[in-house]
């Protein structure tokens, strides 16, 4: 306890005795609000709402705010957030990826998200909104670069500095012209090259759009025995969510068999039924789609979702529809093997990628290369090969750009060079022996310790035990110091991302919709929001 003055002193703060306290400063109150309006999903007109305003003037009856106002300080904010979140990332040590998502507003008008990927020295996870603007809205000067090839994309990264940290670029379907672009331009910068020996394409491929059209085009197979099945049940059409379709068509199978769908009575209410043939290819496409469905919700719905984990839900995949495929009802072995097509080239253009990336998982590790690359058609041993020669190569080009002092012990014995030996000759001899020279030397060469790497210890070392909880992140985190050239590259790889959306956004079968509350936003203004908003969390930490 303190002496009475501090006492008051301590409980002044939260006391009604010093009015000067309570005296409202109109301009910090207008960039409290503005900075809550860019953390939060509140709109700047929030402020002409009558409830808002009645409980603001609670605080102070004189208080004054416009969303004009709000406005302009929103792009105050942005401004100088901006030069924090940049300077984070130009001194950032480690590789950025990109992802750009074409969002849809209908079919009137796209709006282009551009974001950062990658993982911070704490070893979590970071989304940060780079632009957002729209494809081609005259208001919106930026927009003419849409007409770019690159789409202004590679000016905007020297604005930000950061166009040679750039590992990879994924985005929505249909635009490889972009790509290509962006890849002629960014990749021969980079230090690090994810080149070929990676990738056959600096363009990672989503994995979320691959498995939507899989399963749309098992839905496209029974389109017609669809609408019939919706007409039944009178419901409206649903958004364009894939887990949507299933479970109506599995409610409705449930139905169907409990006689609620007869075809008389169905007849008397002049709505079209599908017959016992029609239901039975429903059920045989909610086989499909429900396994895949599964398997789905475990990959996508993943807390923190890492580049790791995509190799064995792939795998879970092809063994699904591989087992399919050998179903006697042709109408379900047509359809799986379709799916399994596509499956199997998205598969060999990402494979690469998937294996290093699930070889540092200290669960994997190359012994699940090993055994998947067993399961899977093919020259086995020449895909391990591969695999492990882009490891290899990738650790090597870090341990030139990162050089650790050596951590490890030699595993090499020394052995004293004055061990007996032959006696001595009596007599001088003085012919050189070139025969011994040769073998001296090449005993030496033979005997140099063999050095191990990081890699090496870390491969060597046991696979952990599997746990469906477990975080590659946590793990890297209390573990990297033991690696600390391999964590870097773990760093790198582990946040590239494999799928534009993930968790309830992953099962769209079109572009997801655009937010209709920012598209009714000044561009400048709309850009501003998106950006700070994705930005928060991370001002807040740095």
């Amino acid at each position: 306890m303190g002496d009475s003055g501090s006492d008051s002193d301590d409980i002044g703060e939260f006391s009604f005795q010093s009015e000067a306290m309570f005296e409202y400063d109109e301009q910090n109150g207008l960039r409290a609000f503005a900075k809550f309006v860019c953390s939060t999903q509140v709109p700047p007109k929030m402020v002409e709402d009558a409830d808002f305003r009645e409980l603001a003037r609670r605080f102070n009856p004189s208080i004054n705010i416009s969303v004009k106002m709000v406005e302009s300080e929103c792009l105050i904010f942005y401004e100088e957030s901006k030069l924090r979140i940049k300077e984070f990332l130009v001194n950032f040590e480690g590789q950025i990826s990109l992802s750009l998502e074409i969002l849809k507003y209908y079919n009137y008008r796209d709006y282009l998200c551009l974001s950062a990927h990658f993982i911070e020295g704490n070893w979590k996870m970071k989304k940060l909104v780079l632009h957002f603007r729209s494809a081609s809205d005259p208001e919106d000067k930026s927009s003419d670069n849409f007409h770019c090839r690159d789409w202004g994309i590679v000016k905007l990264l020297e604005n930000w500095g950061i166009k040679d940290k750039i590992s990879t670029f994924i985005m929505t379907s249909g635009y490889g012209s972009v790509a290509d672009c962006l890849e002629s331009q960014i990749q021969g910068n980079k230090d690090i090259a994810l080149n070929g020996c990676l990738f056959r394409r600096f363009h990672v491929r989503c994995c979320g759009e691959t498995v939507s059209l899989m399963v749309q085009e098992a839905f496209d197979k029974i389109k017609d025995i669809i609408d019939k099945v919706r007409a039944l049940s009178s419901s409206a059409k649903s958004l364009p969510l894939w887990n949507h379709t299933i479970f109506d068509l599995q409610q409705a199978l449930k139905l169907w068999s409990m006689g609620e769908y007869s075809t008389k009575e169905m007849t008397k209410l002049d709505k079209p039924c599908p017959s016992p043939d029609e239901w039975k290819k429903v059920e045989g496409v909610c086989k499909i789609v429900g396994s895949i469905y599964e398997v789905s919700t475990a990959l996508f719905e993943t807390k923190h979702l890492t580049a790791n984990v995509f190799l064995y839900h792939l795998h879970e995949f092809r063994e699904i529809l591989t087992q399919m495929t050998m179903q006697s009802d042709g109408f379900i072995r047509t359809i799986a093997e379709a799916m399994l097509k596509r499956l199997a080239k998205y598969w060999d253009e990402m494979f690469l990628l998937l294996a290093i990336t699930a070889a540092l998982d200290p669960r994997f590790k190359m012994k699940y290369v090993e055994f998947v690359c067993s399961k899977v058609k093919g020259d086995a041993n020449a895909q391990v090969l591969a695999v492990w020669g882009a490891i290899q190569k990738q650790f090597d080009a870090y341990v030139i750009l990162f050089p650790e002092k050596e951590t490890f012990p030699s595993d090499s014995s020394s052995s004293d060079s004055d061990s007996e030996g032959e006696s001595p000759i009596p007599w001088q001899v003085n012919h050189i022996f070139s025969v011994l020279q040769d073998y001296h030397q090449c005993i030496q060469s033979s005997n140099q310790p063999t050095k191990k790497s990081e890699l090496d210890y870390y491969l060597e070392e046991p696979v952990l035990p599997w746990s469906q909880k477990f975080s590659a992140l946590t793990w890297w985190k209390t573990t990297g110091a033991k690696y600390p050239t391999l964590s870097r590259m773990a760093r790198d790889f582990l946040s590239i991302p494999i799928s534009l959306a993930t968790s309830y956004d992953a099962f769209y079968t079109e572009p997801r919709p655009v937010d209709e509350h920012m598209i009714r936003l000044k561009p400048d203004l709309a850009n501003a929001l998106m950006c700070t908003r994705s930005w928060y969390r991370a001002l807040k930490e740095y």
